[in-house]
């Protein structure tokens, strides 16, 4: 079985997918963000923290490289980039693209990785969507690479934390209700199993 590298573990779509792949009996290594951590994140966390089998990393810039310190392991990276659309953080942004510039010149293994997207209408147009398609096709070329599109189911009255700040109107929300996070989380563990993502390759 793969270990589960999953980031943005404790934003909200993220904190859904760690807690079910740890009811599934996963290994997860949960990966967040120093910049965007909340006290409330902290609390949930104490749900789920003390599970064997999680391990958490937490990154604080981009040169710090996640597969660097998993290069023996069978993994499957899950980025949930909901999380990373929902919230405008230009220096956890920057991070998760360095994360994966750092698995593009990575070449000599071949890498597996999930990306779970908000709907097709809800990547905003701007710099951030721009960059992180780009660094998609490319590591297309060299890594297993799917891709997995959530459902309207999301897209519903935005969830927008106090003090919460938005560079740009045009990237504020890929909003969803509480309620349909973990329905959209069953999804996404579901299309996992069945396309045997995180079964070892030999």
């Amino acid at each position: 079985m793969k270990t589960a590298v999953l980031f943005g573990a404790r934003q909200d779509f993220g904190f859904e997918l760690c807690s079910l792949l740890l009811e599934k009996g996963y290994e997860v290594i949960a990966i967040d963000h120093q910049d965007w951590i909340t006290d409330h994140q902290e609390e949930n966390w104490l749900l789920i923290g003390r599970n064997a089998n999680v391990r958490y990393k937490e990154l604080s810039n981009e040169k710090e490289l996640i597969h660097h310190t998993l290069m023996e392991k069978e993994c499957l990276y899950i980025i949930p980039t909901i999380d990373y659309f929902n919230r405008c953080n230009a220096n956890v942004r920057e991070q998760l693209l360095g994360q994966l510039q750092g698995l593009l010149e990575h070449k000599n293994s071949n890498e597996c990785l999930l990306l779970i997207h908000p709907s097709a209408t809800e990547r905003m147009q701007s710099s951030f969507a721009g960059q992180l398609a780009a660094l998609i096709e490319s590591l297309k070329q060299i890594h297993h690479v799917k891709e997995f599109c959530l459902s309207d189911i999301l897209r519903e009255e935005p969830l927008i934390l106090e003090n919460e700040k938005w560079d740009h109107v045009a990237e504020t929300t890929v909003g969803f209700y509480k309620s349909n996070i973990s329905i959209a989380a069953k999804k996404a563990v579901s299309y996992m199993e069945q396309q045997k993502l995180l079964e070892n390759n030999n």
